[in-house]
């Protein structure tokens, strides 16, 4: 339960800091904002089903998604696994 808690605090500020460092010249944000859902949607189920949502909806974005995932680190690969629309 702590554990889950921290995961949730810590997603929620790595995705608060990357919005804020997003229009800065290194797209550090965006990493921050990966790293932050990752951890988001592994404690907190209503991100992961708000995630697959989305992906369901932006069809080209989603395809894009997995044709990336063989050459990210496995955080993100189980990201994109997790919030897959296709898969069951």
């Amino acid at each position: 339960m702590i554990r889950r808690s921290i995961h949730s605090i810590a997603g929620f500020l790595l995705v608060i800091a990357g919005i804020i460092i997003t229009p800065m010249p290194i797209p550090l944000g965006i990493i921050l904002i990966i790293l932050g859902l990752s951890m988001l949607a592994s404690s907190v189920p209503a991100v992961r089903h708000f995630l697959r949502d989305t992906r369901g909806r932006y069809r080209v974005f989603s395809a894009r998604l997995n044709h990336m995932k063989p050459r990210l680190p496995a955080f993100a690969r189980r990201l994109i696994e997790d919030t897959d629309p296709d898969l069951p």
